[in-house]
């Protein structure tokens, strides 16, 4: 990109941005349609909306950038809808009116503007704030120059334009690193460059304070493995690298993967080595002259070198001169770097934070890939229990925000529980609990908003159905009236014997219900282990409702046997997890019939009635058994719902898996109970360092440093699971170095996940968690890599884990 077009750009994120940092009067509207008159503005960081209220001067957060889900215009949210039904406001406002979605599109920021240009303008400002962080988050770009002046300038307490020691200090325990003072001293000093007198020797200016950042976060791991790559060494950095004493370097055999990051050890001390932990130099450059005993060695990779590097670290076969050209022009920032066409640590390090460089295969999750030609019982599919709730089980709203947030995240099967509501307007609630209720007709118009954002293939509603023969034909009608053609309402072909695959359904919506006749026996309800997707007596099924259950037609279950011999390819199960327990647990070899069931139905398993609290299931357990379906609770942010995003991040993030072969053969090979040797593999892992992890609840105000450590979990069939854990680092979630290597044996890898998991080490009590990643383990990239982390709600965090990957056979 030319200067010219890139200070257009510049001038237009400007026009964009700063009408928000005006401070603007609305009108907050709440649900029991109160409202208030309120200031608000975007802080000069540009990272979150602030508001003054009418009495108090005191300035107060509304919302974060990174929180934020959407921007609607117009009476959208539940709470308009409230204000509407009390008549706090009117339909001739709708141009008026705005909602800041966030927290999950569980919480709503609802104003009124006095104008509609006012509202336009932000609109167009959230809507681009919120797309930069997303692509800054994807694209996980280098902090930026901006971002650490944004720092400097909190920092900077008295307004000088400069910062002293304690101020520094404080700046520190911000960036979640501590340091002793003469280390801080020893920084600080040579961060110094411009003291003319004794004031500026005992400040730093902005400049002054970038090179004191690029201190303290520096990588010496990158230029170890840059050493290496070249092998040879120089006393100092080139200007476009970050200057650091490295220990001396070991050598390695040129078969090993991965470095070792380990000090030599001393001859003339005891055998024991220590692991290299970051322990910063009094001096950052060396003190001294190179010895006879230190080895020069080039700081930079050339092109050549650059391209040696990647095909057998990074296992990049079809790699040319010119590709490796290409990558020095897009990530080396230096000038000098671009014109002799090498690469330094800086470049080295963003290059290797890019998303096509990342440990998760972008390949994979950002391409739709595996065959979708087949039956749609072959699929794993991602799937929502009991949507509409946004809490417990128990108590509380439901809400169709619920399902925008859902269908947002690839799921492709949401559930509603129907019930009759007034004036022959069906509800969503969950029965014989305090919940409150939502219209059944503004679920459907949330779904319609979103169905087929994140995906093209059929969506599935699991209507559970417990209204009355007259009600059903209004909710028959409704689904027709607002899904229209995209609404499956006939077979594609008659006289189907097989069923149709995700391909042929696209942009189609199914409903998965019952629809028998009356008087025929259905399940007990009320049993833990009967399948109790049903309603509580038999009754009668509108016509109009049940010819539009065409595919997923809901029958009970009384044996595999029997429904193997008896059942339609379109009739499916539901099961409770107690359910699906019990026939997991029969003697072998009767549980791989299981098996045999998931290939031939569409099987559904859902957490059982005791999981008040919104809790989850375990789902890979289910999985390993070939269950389509396997219904999580998506507003629990725990491991369960880390473990689905993580499996169905694969395939373009699609929603939908084709099972593995050896979930589909009909010779019964596969026994998720024993291990499977074909296909073995030998993962081995060293982590190597951590970058800008975050403290507890991602709250940089928190004064407390992170003493983090990695924990990883693999988890697949049973002989799969295992888990290891590094030694903590203490004080340092900026730049912690743990040179920890694990090595697990993975027997059926295409059904295997890996979680890293980062958290705070408490000595006196439990520790804490900081941040996440979960892959398949057929997606994981060989080499030198980088682990986005992310929030236990699914966004990403701007921490990272560096390591090195190698997996063999065995």
């Amino acid at each position: 990109m030319n200067t010219e077009s890139s200070s257009i750009i510049d001038t237009q994120q400007i026009d964009i941005v700063n009408p928000l940092k005006r401070r603007t009067t609305f009108i907050k509207f709440k649900p029991n349609g109160r409202t208030y008159s309120r200031v608000y503005y975007l802080v000069l960081s540009e990272d979150s909306i602030h508001y003054r209220g009418s009495k108090s001067k005191s300035k107060t957060e509304a919302c974060m950038i990174k929180d934020i889900d959407q921007i609607r215009s117009g009476f959208t949210t539940n709470v308009w809808k409230k204000c509407l039904t009390k008549r706090k406001i009117t339909d001739e406002q709708n141009h008026l009116a705005f909602s800041i979605l966030y927290n999950n599109n569980r919480k709503s920021l609802d104003l009124l503007a006095e104008s509609e240009d006012i509202r336009s303008q932000w609109i167009q400002g959230l809507e681009y704030l919120v797309n930069r962080y997303r692509s800054h988050m994807r694209t996980h770009q280098e902090i930026s120059d901006q971002w650490i002046w944004h720092l400097f300038s909190q920092a900077d307490s008295d307004h000088s334009g400069q910062l002293d020691r304690s101020e520094v200090r404080h700046l520190l325990y911000t960036l979640n690193i501590q340091l002793d003072d003469d280390e801080i001293n020893q920084y600080f000093n040579q961060a110094n460059i411009r003291a003319r007198n004794i004031y500026e020797l005992r400040h730093l200016d902005k400049d002054e304070f970038l090179i004191f950042y690029k201190y303290v976060s520096q990588r010496p791991e990158l230029l170890k493995i840059i050493c290496h790559s070249v092998e040879e060494m120089s006393a100092t950095l080139s200007e476009y690298t970050v200057i650091h004493k490295l220990p001396n370097l070991i050598h390695r055999s040129r078969h090993s993967q991965s470095l070792s990051f380990r000090k030599r050890k001393n001859p003339k001390t005891k055998t024991r080595s220590l692991s290299f932990r970051r322990r910063r130099s009094p001096s950052i450059t060396p003190e001294h002259p190179t010895t006879s005993n230190t080895i020069e060695r080039k700081n930079y990779l050339t092109i050549e070198q650059l391209k040696d590097f990647l095909q057998k670290e990074e296992c990049i076969r079809a790699l040319s001169i010119e590709d490796c050209s290409r990558l020095i022009a897009r990530f080396e920032p230096s000038v000098e770097g671009r014109q002799c066409e090498e690469m330094g640590v800086d470049g080295l390090r963003i290059l290797l934070l890019h998303e096509e460089f990342c440990l998760m295969n972008a390949d994979k999750s950002n391409r739709i890939y595996h065959d979708m030609t087949r039956p749609f019982t072959d699929y794993f599919i991602a799937t929502s229990h009991n949507t509409y709730l946004q809490n417990n089980q128990v108590f509380g709203d439901c809400t169709p925000e619920t399902y925008v947030h859902a269908l947002r995240t690839g799921c492709r099967a949401v559930e509603l529980d129907c019930y009759d509501g007034e004036n022959m307007e069906p509800l969503v609630y969950h029965g014989n609990t305090i919940t409150v209720p939502v219209s059944f007709k503004d679920i459907l118009l949330a779904i319609e908003t979103v169905a087929f954002t994140a995906s093209p293939y059929p969506l599935f509603l699991n209507i559970e159905n417990h209204c009355s023969y007259q009600q059903q034909a209004v909710m028959a009608r409704l689904l027709k009236h607002i899904f229209k053609d995209r609404l499956l309402t006939e077979p594609l072909v008659e006289n189907f014997k097989t069923l149709p695959s995700p391909e042929q359904l696209k942009h189609k919506v199914l409903i998965r219900s019952r629809c028998h006749s009356k008087g025929k026996t259905m399940a007990d309800p009320k049993s833990d282990r009967s399948n109790d997707e049903t309603e509580p007596n038999p009754k009668e099924y509108h016509p109009e409702f049940a010819a539009l259950v065409v595919y997923s037609q809901i029958v009970s279950f009384t044996n595999i046997t029997h429904t193997l011999s008896t059942q339609k390819c379109y009739h499916t199960i539901s099961f409770k997890e107690t359910k699906a327990n019990d026939l997991i647990a029969v003697e072998s070899p009767h549980h791989l019939d299981f098996i045999t069931l998931t290939q031939d139905h569409l099987v559904r398993v859902y957490p059982g009635t005791l999981r008040q609290n919104s809790s989850n299931l375990h789902p890979l357990f289910y999985w390993t058994y070939g269950v389509q379906m396997v219904a999580l609770n998506y507003q629990a942010n725990d491991e369960s719902m880390c473990l689905q995003y993580g499996f169905f991040s694969d395939n373009g993030g699609c929603g939908y898996l084709l099972k593995p072969p050896c979930l589909l053969a009909n010779d019964r090979s596969f026994d998720p109970k024993e291990k499977f040797y074909e296909k073995g593999k030998r993962l081995q892992i060293h982590l190597i360092s951590g970058q800008h992890l975050p403290k507890e609840n991602n709250s940089i105000e928190d004064p407390d440093i992170s003493d983090p450590y990695v924990i990883v979990y693999t988890y697949g069939v049973e002989c799969d699971y295992t888990e290891h854990r590094t030694p903590s680092i203490r004080n340092n979630g900026l730049n912690p170095i743990w040179d920890y290597k694990i090595t697990a044996d993975i027997y059926c890898p295409e059904l295997c996940l890996v979680i890293f998991q980062i958290r705070d080490h408490d000595r006196f009590g439990r520790s804490t968690f900081l941040g996440q990643a979960c892959i398949p383990f057929n997606a994981l990239q060989l080499g030198y890599r980088h682990v986005k982390l992310k929030a236990r709600n699914g966004d990403f965090i701007h921490g990272t884990i560096f390591l090195h990957v190698q997996i063999d056979d065995f």
